[in-house]
């Protein structure tokens, strides 16, 4: 038999330069390789991860959103009321608290002299009438001067001294005077009513800032008091009113103007219901709120094609 030869040793393995480090730096990819579960639940962590972000990011623009719109809903709802409590203003009559026809010093003034004279000139005559029948003048003269007495007395009839003369009389000019303070006192309590206007209208102060002047702060302490009707005793009160009534008016109108427009932004959204002009009661909180109509959108959603 062949003596076997005995095989020769195996030549030890020499590594070029750098190709350990090499092998050593891939060792990690090889293990990735060998546990794939290890490198898909670091993949599926961090896309999870991401969704959470993403969807928290939604829930909080969302929240963002609902707040803004609850926000907008509130201030629409805050300037309904006050446009509801502050309607009294449209029924503001100008010429009633301007008072066109009221007399003014001049006129009273000519008055009061053509008063006195006239009260001077009876007083005169009363005079001599009286010397006359005492016998301290003579008798023709007594008798002329009483007849001068009893014309002069006529003239202090209207009816005759207006077949003469229009100028009025002071006694008229005063009666016009308190007419015209009367008819202005009784429009502004219709315009205050049970509520008192002016203090009810003061926030309208954040549509025109005029509001805001200290001329007004007597006007609002007296009408939340309830004696602002009262508390007007000549033409310079009414006029201060007459001039707060306009500056409150133009802000009505500035509040409404954005109250509609803001309104017709949210119908766009779909956020709100049309105005019902047909509605029987202007006050928010008499006015019925529109129910949902659940069931018949389920209906027309399944019907309509």
């Amino acid at each position: 038999m062949a003596q076997q030869q005995p095989e020769p040793p195996e030549e030890p393995r020499v590594h070029p330069g750098g190709r350990l480090e090499t092998i050593q730096a891939q060792e990690p990819e090889s293990r990735e390789q060998d546990d794939p579960a290890a490198s898909g639940d670091s993949v599926t962590g961090d896309s999870g991860q991401s969704a959470d972000e993403q969807e928290s990011e939604e829930l909080d623009t969302e929240a963002a959103q609902e707040a803004a719109r609850e926000a907008v809903r509130h201030r629409q709802q805050r300037r309904r009321k006050l446009l509801h409590v502050c309607e009294r203003l449209l029924l503001l009559d100008f010429d009633t608290l301007a008072m066109p026809g009221w007399p003014d010093h001049h006129q009273v003034n000519q008055a009061r002299r053509r008063r006195d004279t006239w009260v001077l000139t009876l007083s005169v005559l009363a005079t001599v009438v009286l010397a006359g029948m005492a016998s301290l003048v003579p008798a023709l003269v007594g008798g002329v001067a009483f007849g001068a007495l009893a014309l002069a007395g006529l003239w202090g009839l209207p009816a005759v001294r207006h077949i003469f003369t229009q100028k009025p009389s002071h006694m008229e000019l005063l009666l016009r005077r308190r007419r015209l303070l009367h008819r202005a006192r009784r429009h502004v309590e219709h315009l205050e009513g049970p509520i008192g206007l002016a203090a009810a209208c003061r926030s309208l102060a954040e549509y025109n800032p005029a509001l805001r002047r200290s001329r007004y702060t007597g006007l609002y302490r007296l009408s939340e008091r309830g004696q602002l009707v009262d508390s007007i005793r000549n033409r310079a009160q009414a006029q201060l009113y007459l001039i707060f009534a306009l500056e409150a008016e133009k802000a009505y109108n500035r509040l409404r103007d954005e109250y509609l427009r803001t309104h017709e932004q949210m119908l766009e959204e779909g956020e709100t219901e049309p105005l019902n002009s047909a509605a029987d009661a202007t006050d928010p909180s008499l006015v019925p709120a529109p129910e949902p109509e659940t069931g018949h959108g389920n209906q027309r959603a399944a019907g309509s094609p």
